[in-house]
């Protein structure tokens, strides 16, 4: 059974990586749910903000890196804050802080990474005002259609022949919805064209334990989700590559120290929400950006250090993390590079 199991993940690495990852477009097809949200909304956190702000800094460090990823989806607010029942909504949010910021830079990005799309799109959750909860007990192919965040990424599985990732960088309700929707209506052959890419909602060695890998943040908001997914996933019917705390421990905590290093970015829009998004310990937080770094491969870590099944080994993640702690500043640097040419003061 072990050596199948590694015969099936070298398969994954060696072919899966070149032929459905990069084909055609030599990009990966992506879609992400993050919580993101207007940090000016007060909220419970630490932060004061209603969501954690690392999620901003971790999409501005996505859209300088844009031309890299075939983007299909961003849906923001994917979140249960009691405080977005009325909060506004937040795709509009995202479209003038980001967005914008996003089409001023992009016009210099262009002359020299010219793959970079004009623009870039934001789509409010549809869990964002009711805060719902996955629940075991429903059939969600019988209510699909109360889902359109949900129906809208099923609809591109339906019509996409390359790999859909789905980074998930908080709650995992939808992408639960998504996968209970598919068995329940016997498409389960459209999740063969998924890999759902989590950062932290398992972890023995931060938050977690090994006897509770799964108390961290991320699986807490939503536990039903979060264990229906790995149990699909340890019966082999998803693939879910579990990150552990990678991006923050390694990542975030591996990164250059200090404002005279992070005032550099201050230069571009999207560099000055990258800096400033979440600043906390004398650094930049954009720990979710591990699910886009290891899917590029190019800093230490790639989908092949990574178990495919929902599983978390923490010796796997204590080398990962290390491995990008090591990388970090390498990450920072290429930022910070595109950042120089989004002000049309630096080049290639």
């Amino acid at each position: 059974m072990i050596m199948n199991k590694l015969v099936v993940w070298l398969a994954v690495c060696l072919s899966g990586i070149s032929s459905a990852l990069y084909a055609d477009t030599g990009k990966p097809v992506v879609w992400i749910y993050t919580d993101m949200s207007d940090k000016s909304i007060p909220g419970p956190n630490k932060e004061g903000t209603v969501n954690d702000p690392d999620d901003i800094s971790a999409m501005a460090g996505y859209l300088l890196l844009a031309d890299c990823f075939d983007t299909r989806g961003i849906v923001v607010a994917s979140t249960h804050r009691k405080q977005h029942a009325t909060s506004g909504n937040q795709a509009e949010w995202a479209q003038h802080y980001l967005g914008e910021a996003y089409a001023a830079d992009v016009v210099n990005l262009k002359k020299v990474y010219p793959d970079f799309p004009d623009s870039i799109s934001f789509t409010q959750s549809c869990i964002k005002e009711s805060a719902e909860r996955f629940d075991y007990k429903k059939d969600y192919a019988k209510i699909l259609d109360r889902y359109p965040t949900v129906t809208s990424l099923l609809d591109l599985l339906q019509h996409e022949k390359d790999t859909v990732n789905v980074l998930c960088w908080g709650s995992l309700t939808e992408p639960a919805i998504l996968v209970n929707a598919c068995l329940h209506s016997g498409r389960a052959y459209l999740l063969k064209k998924v890999r759902f890419i989590a950062h932290w909602t398992d972890s023995s060695l931060h938050q977690g334990s090994p006897e509770h890998p799964e108390n961290v943040a991320n699986c807490r908001d939503d536990a039903s989700a979060c264990s229906y997914l790995k149990a699909m996933a340890a019966e082999g019917k998803i693939l879910f590559y579990e990150l552990g705390a990678i991006g923050q421990h390694g990542i975030v905590s591996g990164s250059p120290r200090g404002k005279n290093y992070f005032n550099q970015f201050h230069k571009s829009h999207l560099g000055k929400i990258f800096a400033t998004g979440k600043y906390a310990f004398n650094t930049v937080d954009d720990s979710d950006s591990a699910t886009y770094y290891v899917l590029l491969g190019r800093w230490g870590v790639s989908l092949c250090d990574v178990a495919s099944d929902g599983t978390n080994n923490p010796e796997v993640e204590k080398a990962n993390e290390k491995k990008f702690f090591q990388e970090a500043a390498a990450i920072r640097a290429e930022l910070l590079k595109r950042s120089d040419v989004a002000a049309g003061k630096g080049s290639e």
